[in-house]
């Protein structure tokens, strides 16, 4: 089984990493790896941006992190299905939510926030186990490792009491005890250690090169970060750098020669590998609050035909307008998106009842639309029917390719326009009547005008 790098730093690993994802996929595909984790520090910032500089190479992305626990100790979690990303970033979240005093202390006076930053990320065991699931865990670098540092510091029952919780948290198919080999001192005592540990408990080994850089040529770079990071000078910082390139990005065979004393452990990178098949690039995916509905379909179909003959009524464009509705209808039904279409009408209608409210019967702005579409949307009639638009894409002879088509594979572009006296109170409003998934919709499409 070829060895695959699990445990991966990019300059998103901030005054740690020192290599682009771009630069760290580049050189994975001239060495030969199959697959690639990131394990950026405490976030996912850049696992988009790896997962596609990676695919176009031939190249699997493996996406994860390296957590803070609230002991100041490390575990890397990796995503094996969908279900683990969204739990992974709930972690995330979680770890970062105290970091905020604002969220700690509520919102400033005047509604302002305070000292956004207060603190390092960090998460407990207890807050971190109730979203395990679809998550693959490795016990942490030699350095800082919740079970390695341990070990390295001769505090053994405490590496084995640290094992054991993380064992019964995530379960012996998906907790891995990680062995690393950065050519310090006592590395194969650790490593011994380690594996008698693991083999104790009754899981697996797995090896990894906690890679940092990508080429030797950037050791110095790395080097430079980790004193800035500290506030030191490079000699002061000299017991915490690496001191060597054990942290650079090597091939899949000179990794599993390094760990040729512990080779199940690197034949267990790539077997585990193989499990982690969650793909950023395709597997999200997208479904807009409302697309359950089985009946969107036709209702839409009733709503827009109760408008048809308001809007056109006999004139000699109706033959024209109803080919051109039930084509719309019939491409919406295609891509699914009936629900979508509903959605924004939902949102406008509330938006008048908001606007009746606050403008008053007696105000001059009574009468202004509290929301209209513009852009690419105004080309589909069945926009100007449901309201989302006020031009006629028939009589101004619009083309609806450009919104709508049976290629589109993303939601079509509706923006809605609400003024602020109407959009300040129209959040909360579909907040409480609609939920946080629509209210959070609302407040992504509508804008100020």
């Amino acid at each position: 089984m070829t060895y695959v790098e699990l445990h991966c730093h990019s300059a998103y690993s901030f005054l740690d990493g020192a290599s682009h994802p771009a630069e760290l996929a580049g050189t994975a595909a001239e060495q030969g790896h199959s697959a690639l984790a990131l394990t950026d520090h405490d976030g996912l910032h850049g696992a988009m941006e790896m997962a596609h500089a990676l695919k176009p190479l031939g190249i699997r992305p493996i996406t994860g992190a390296e957590l803070t626990l609230g002991d100041g100790t490390h575990i890397t979690l990796l995503c094996e299905t969908r279900e683990g990303y969204t739990n992974l970033c709930r972690i995330i979240t979680a770890s970062h939510w105290p970091t905020r005093r604002w969220a700690r202390e509520g919102w400033a006076e005047g509604g302002g926030r305070q000292d956004p930053l207060d603190g390092e990320p960090s998460i407990s065991l207890e807050a971190l186990e109730p979203h395990a699931a679809g998550l693959v865990c490795l016990s942490g670098c030699a350095r800082s490792g919740a079970v390695a540092s341990r070990v390295e510091a001769g505090r053994f029952p405490e590496a084995a009491a640290a094992a054991r919780r993380l064992l019964g948290i995530f379960g012996p198919d998906r907790f891995r005890v990680e062995l690393q080999r950065p050519f310090w001192r006592h590395d194969r005592r650790r490593n011994r250690l380690l594996a008698e540990l693991a083999e104790r408990l009754g899981v697996p080994t797995v090896a990894t090169g906690n890679v940092h850089v990508h080429a030797r040529e950037r050791i110095a770079l790395q080097d430079a970060m980790v004193a800035v990071g500290l506030g030191k000078t490079l000699d002061e910082t000299e017991p915490q750098r690496r001191g060597n390139s054990s942290h650079v990005l090597a091939p899949p065979e000179r990794m599993a020669e390094r760990f040729r004393e512990h080779q199940d452990a690197a034949e267990e990178s790539g077997r585990l590998a193989e499990r982690l098949s969650f793909d950023l690039t395709e597997d999200l995916g997208y479904r807009y609050p409302g697309s359950e509905d089985p009946d969107a379909d036709s209702k839409l179909a009733a709503l827009c035909a109760d408008r048809f003959a308001e809007r056109y009524g006999a004139r000699r464009s109706d033959s024209e307008a109803a080919a051109r509705l039930d084509e719309e209808l019939r491409v919406i039904r295609h891509l699914g998106l009936s629900g979508f279409f509903l959605l924004h009408r939902d949102m406008l209608e509330l938006a008048r009842e908001v606007a009746a409210e606050v403008r008053g019967p007696e105000s001059s702005r009574r009468l202004l639309p509290p929301g209209r579409g513009r852009g690419s949307s105004v080309s589909s009639i069945v926009c100007y029917l449901t309201g989302l638009s006020h031009v006629d894409p028939i009589a101004n002879e619009l083309l609806l390719g450009r919104f709508l088509n049976e290629e589109l594979t993303a939601l079509p572009d509706i923006d809605l326009d609400f003024p602020r006296d109407i959009r300040d109170v129209l959040i909360p409003r579909v907040h409480d009547r609609y939920g946080r998934d629509r209210c959070a919709l609302v407040a992504a499409f509508s804008t100020f005008q």
